[in-house]
């Protein structure tokens, strides 16, 4: 493991959409067997604000009283507990962009995880600066995945205090690091759902006869529903139908960073094709659901299709002009009934700009080092290593989709399971790493146990 820091004061939070994986990663993803990345983090909408204080309690001392020289950095860090703050190496520097100054505070890794604090303020007074706001294509150079949450708020300053994690595919202990944003947002809201005046039988009869190509290759798409599988086959056959658009593209209600370029219904499947208009539409996101005569939402099948141009916003952001969802209700259902409805994510705050601070990571500390040699069919988990940050199984072999799953659980003195925020399993080259990043620090001390699919392994 490794220690690195700077002075933490931050609210992380990322979610959801703005990671785009093509159809090969996402299948990666499913059957974890492919030699890709397969990323799973919490959707960009489920933000909270940790206690930290209490998380970050009885963190395991290395480079004792490293901020103690440092009381302007161990007050704005005093969230994370003096215990913890003995671990961290201030970084103290600072980027400012478009009246927003981001600062650096303290980091920390473990070899190929990083933990880093950061506090962004907006230093115009404008308040554009919130208790959910996020570096939105936050990245820390080296980590192929960054994933944040909110540690604090200063409701008196504005000053937002986060925590990135990267996930490297390479060491990082010991080596330059950048991070940084391009894009800041704030103030996050999740907007009820909107009926859009049609059923899906009116939108048949409306739309009458429409062009559609049932041959086209979709590059990015993502399924979910009881039908998944069977629609999975269409569209890796390219035999799912797409709408051609309109000559005249039709509004959304309250919606002025998008519109409606075409809509349907073929083989009992409502398209309804959008187009993103930039602007706020980047990071804005719409979806359609289908609701019952009684007011209740139907389960659907639901695709949602990247047909336009793939814009990059960072590392691992990218919005699509121009996308097409589909809705498939149960083969039962009476389409006169079925109205249509939208859900909107929309943040009040977009901020571009280029905010970024190189340093040099501290070596890594150790980790606690598990032998296995366990077979997971086909490849085997040679060794487990728990730090303070993450825990990760390191493997040899091919995984395939009948392998089984790694699952590492990291139980306390207390009794409490360590949870995670993000996890990632990557494979390839004969190596097999399955990893888990903790939402908060732990003292190597205080771990009592450590389960492999339930099993209990024999701490060293």
């Amino acid at each position: 493991m490794k220690i690195c820091d700077e002075t933490v004061r931050a609210a992380v939070d990322s979610g959801l959409g703005s990671v785009r994986m093509d159809a090969a990663q996402k299948q990666a993803i499913l059957a974890q067997c492919r030699p890709t990345v397969a990323v799973r983090r919490p959707l960009r909408p489920l933000r909270r604000v940790l206690a930290l204080a209490a998380a970050f309690a009885l963190v395991l001392c290395l480079g004792g009283g490293v901020l103690a020289a440092a009381p302007e950095l161990q007050q704005k860090l005093a969230v994370l507990g003096e215990e913890t703050l003995q671990m961290l190496q201030p970084i103290n520097q600072v980027s400012e962009d478009d009246g927003v100054r981001m600062e650096v505070l303290a980091a920390m890794s473990d070899g190929q995880v990083a933990a880093v604090y950061i506090a962004l303020q907006d230093t115009t007074g404008q308040g554009r600066i919130g208790p959910d706001a996020d570096m939105y294509t936050a990245d820390i150079s080296g980590a192929f995945f960054t994933a944040g949450e909110v540690v604090e708020y200063d409701e008196s300053t504005g000053t937002a205090i986060l925590r990135l994690t990267g996930d490297g595919s390479q060491q990082l202990a010991g080596k330059k690091v950048t991070v940084g944003t391009t894009s800041i947002t704030s103030g996050l809201s999740f907007n009820d759902p909107v009926d859009l005046g049609y059923t899906m039988e009116e939108v048949r009869s409306l739309t009458g006869s429409i062009p559609v190509q049932y041959n086209r290759q979709i590059d990015s798409w993502g399924a979910t529903g009881p039908a998944m599988e069977c629609y999975t086959k269409l569209l890796d056959e390219g035999k799912i139908p797409v709408l051609t658009g309109w000559e005249e593209p039709v509004a959304l209600p309250g919606v002025d960073w998008a519109n409606v370029n075409a809509a349907g219904v073929v083989d009992g499947q409502l398209h309804i094709q959008v187009n993103n208009l930039g602007g706020m539409g980047r990071v804005n996101r719409l979806s359609f659901s289908l609701w019952d005569a009684s007011g209740e939402r139907v389960p659907c099948t639901e695709l949602e299709m990247d047909l336009g141009e793939d814009h990059k916003m960072g590392t691992f952001q990218s919005y699509n002009d121009l996308v097409e969802y589909v809705l498939i209700p149960p083969e039962d259902a009476d389409l006169s009934e079925l109205s249509i409805r939208m859900e909107t994510m929309t943040y009040d705050h977009l901020l571009d700009g280029n905010w970024a601070t190189t340093f040099r990571l501290e070596e890594a500390s150790e980790s606690l080092v598990i032998p296995c040699g366990k077979d997971m069919n086909p490849w085997t988990l040679d060794e487990v290593q728990v730090s303070p940050i993450s825990v990760t199984a390191f493997g040899s072999g091919e995984m395939t989709a009948e392998s089984e799953a790694a699952d590492l659980k990291v139980i306390l003195t207390d009794g409490t399971e360590v949870s995670s925020s993000s996890a990632s399993v990557s494979t390839g080259d004969g190596t097999v790493v399955c990893r888990s990043i903790f939402d908060r620090v732990i003292d190597l001390k205080d771990v009592a146990k450590v389960t492999l699919n339930g099993e209990e392994l024999p701490l060293p």
